[in-house]
């Protein structure tokens, strides 16, 4: 009577769920959509490449996670679209002695609309911004180096972000 007892209180709350699941192919998206086009974005900052930088991170992450395609703009059910907004270095820490900078924070901002072709309907419209420190030395190729390292991390930083408010599930 016991085992009866504990296989119907089991039975039950495995089909109660809790409502947590595993992610995988669900998504915030209408059905219809199943591509996008990701074109460059523009670029309002004095960094040169910065927008290169932000698409090629944006069209990585969407291509190695296989839920939409990545296509031609002619292609395409969605557009993701936006424009690097705002590219800000400034000193975090500074030597005690000669009050030289030693490290920068590098922080990025983009704009971005994700929308349906067919309709045109906007399915989000957002501002982001992500930060990375880097090491600044004596050298300025170096520190230019360390400076676009810093850019393409938060890139792929960014990317992640937009990709999971666009395609995260609940």
């Amino acid at each position: 009577m016991k085992r009866l007892m504990y296989l119907a209180l089991l039975t039950a709350f495995l089909s109660a769920g809790c409502g947590y699941h595993a992610r995988g192919r669900e998504t915030n998206l209408p059905p219809e959509i199943r591509s996008l086009a990701i074109p460059i974005f523009a670029n309002r900052t004095d960094q040169t490449g910065i927008e290169t930088d932000v698409t090629r991170a944006l069209a990585e992450k969407f291509i190695s996670s296989k839920r939409l395609s990545v296509t031609t703009r002619d292609s395409a059910d969605a557009l993701l679209t936006g424009t690097v907004r705002d590219f800000v270095a400034t000193p975090v820490a500074v030597t005690s002695a000669t009050q030289v900078s030693t490290e920068y924070r590098a922080t990025l901002t983009v704009d971005f609309t994700f929308q349906a072709v067919q309709d045109g309907k906007v399915i989000y419209r957002e501002t982001m911004s992500d930060w990375r420190n880097y090491p600044v030395v004596s050298d300025l190729n170096t520190t230019e180096q360390f400076k676009r390292e810093a850019i393409r991390a938060i890139s792929a930083l960014l990317a992640e972000r937009i990709y999971e408010l666009i395609l995260g599930g609940f």
